[in-house]
């Protein structure tokens, strides 16, 4: 990627001809209560208020930067603001969530894709057999008579936990190299309307709110028949995602800085990509950094003669404060953080335009969705091979028939992705090695009264044994004979000592599994006589 040359020109109609009155009133004051020196000083003035109103540094007038800047101790970042109900139209598929501030309304919906799709390691890119063609979004911008003000795709996830969480999880991640492999992530698409540009359909409509609702519930018909398992949240489920987009921070504690955001647990950073750079392998490429938390935002919006543009910004949330962008061309918003980080929220007000360029007819634009999974092997080609264990909604059930190494690979990796990990076992001595915060021996008492926390992912492990299984639990491990017959939604079986069968409802293959560390580490060490 390349990163724009950071100065330009704001060269609008409305700017140049305040600029101007603005000098001519100047020179004309100046003239008149100094004379020729006082016109000589006004110049001077009107020179550099035209320079600091007109030039910009990254996209921003000198002028705004220098007012922000003054007031960076007053701005906070709020929560999204607007009035949040459910609506349900007529005929409609069920309650709507639209958040609404004055004649700007939005209606989200969540794109899951298909739970269990593989992915694949193959550098510089993760393939993954699902993924969202932003050119079918740009195609709903406009529905018959209805123009949409703009569609949001937000994508917030991370590679991996903390080290806090599980020690493994920095291990892991150096396997994952610097692939854009993520072991959770959720997208949502925000769904804008402006009702007084569209006043003319709105009239031969039920409301505002009904014609938002209908328009969201035809993206989301058209995103299933992809098979992209879309659906368009309520009230109560969008105050979940805002959660899940503001990635643990708190917006009213956002400390703004010129070259970052600070808060009490970290630093975010944000940044924007060149317009000339927006392609299929480059926003993929967006989620490679290790980062405590990657959130990613794509305008799009309708633009004259029928055109769409697209533009794209990522904010990364860190421990320590970056010295510079953590992908080479990636450009910052200098002195405008704030602002940045509410292109990735779900606002109802328009956010500032990130830089952007129009789709090409037939052109393949597409955006990573869902999360890439674990590793769990390599293909014949030696490329990892990744699957997501959890289905987007609902639980999901997992076999695996082999040896307990086998087992407590997926247990410690999946520990290192985020998951909360609950082993029901007989034999917790040779669990002992891999136990952590994020890994757990647990009894069957304390297994069935295990709190369900917000936000927490967790996945209990039945090893040779059964049990309850907590409400909360969104992957669900049992270990298995060879000879049994397995319907669960991913079995993995193996089949000597360095290959297992991996089935699923997308592939069914065989795969190399290195488990020489787990065999170590569940080897019950004999202790020494005292």
């Amino acid at each position: 990627m390349t990163p724009t040359f950071p100065l330009g020109l704001a060269l609008g109609w409305a700017r140049l001809v305040c600029v101007f009155v603005i000098d001519v009133a100047l020179l004309g004051a100046g003239g008149a209560l100094a004379g020729r020196p006082g016109w000589w000083t006004a110049l001077s003035v009107a020179v550099l208020a035209s320079v600091a109103a007109l030039l910009c540094w990254r996209g921003a007038p000198l002028l705004t930067l220098g007012w922000r800047a003054l007031r960076a101790h007053r701005t906070h970042q709020g929560a999204p603001a607007g009035q949040l109900d459910d609506h349900e139209r007529t005929f409609g598929a069920g309650p709507v969530g639209i958040r609404a501030v004055g004649t700007h309304l939005v209606a989200v919906i969540a794109v899951d894709g298909q739970p269990h799709s593989p992915s694949v390691l193959d550098y510089p890119r993760a393939v993954s057999m699902t993924s969202l063609p932003l050119t079918t979004l740009a195609g709903a911008l406009r529905q018959f008579d209805v123009t949409l003000a703009g569609i949001d795709v937000l994508s917030a996830g991370s590679r991996r936990a903390g080290k806090t969480h599980h020690p493994y999880a920095e291990v892991y991640s150096g396997m994952v190299g610097d692939h854009p492999a993520v072991g959770q992530r959720r997208t949502w698409l925000v769904i804008r309307l402006d009702a007084t540009a569209s006043a003319r359909a709105i009239v031969w409509r039920e409301s505002v709110a009904a014609t938002l609702a209908a328009a969201a519930e035809w993206v989301a018909h058209e995103l299933n028949r992809l098979r992209l398992g879309a659906r368009v949240l309520d009230a109560a489920q969008i105050r979940a995602a805002d959660e899940a987009l503001l990635a643990g921070t708190d917006p009213g504690a956002m400390q703004p800085g010129w070259a970052r955001l600070r808060h009490a647990g970290g630093y975010v950073q944000t940044y924007w990509m060149s317009a000339d750079d927006i392609t299929t392998a480059n926003i993929d490429r967006l989620w490679a950094p290790d980062t405590e938390a990657t959130v990613v935002s794509i305008q799009l919006r309708p633009g004259p003669d029928g055109a769409t543009t697209v533009g794209v910004a990522v904010r990364y949330h860190t421990g320590y404060p970056l010295a510079e962008a953590p992908l080479t061309g990636l450009n910052p918003w200098t002195g405008r953080h704030d602002v940045a980080m509410r292109t990735s929220l779900i606002h109802a007000e328009t956010p500032a335009a990130v830089p952007a360029r129009d789709i090409v007819d037939d052109e393949e634009l597409r955006a990573p969705i869902g999360a890439t999974g674990i590793i769990i092997g390599a293909t014949a080609t030696g490329h990892p091979l990744l699957v997501d264990l959890g289905a987007p909604t609902g639980t999901a059930d997992v076999t695996v028939a082999g040896e307990l190494a086998l087992t407590v690979a997926i247990a410690r990796r999946a520990a290192a992705a985020g998951y909360q990990v609950l082993v029901r076992t007989d034999r917790p001595q040779q669990w002992r090695e891999v136990l952590a915060a994020g890994l757990q021996v647990i009894d069957a008492a304390a297994l069935a009264a295990h709190p369900c926390l917000p936000g927490q992912r967790v996945m209990v492990i039945f090893d040779d044994t059964e049990g309850p299984t907590p409400s909360c639990a969104v992957v669900t491990v049992r270990t298995v004979s060879a000879e049994s017959a397995s319907s669960a939604d991913v079995h993995l079986e193996q089949d000597g000592p360095d290959h297992a069968v991996l089935r699923t409802w997308a592939i069914s293959d065989r795969l190399r599994v290195d488990v020489t560390e787990e065999r170590r580490q569940v080897t019950v060490k004999p202790r020494r006589a005292a």
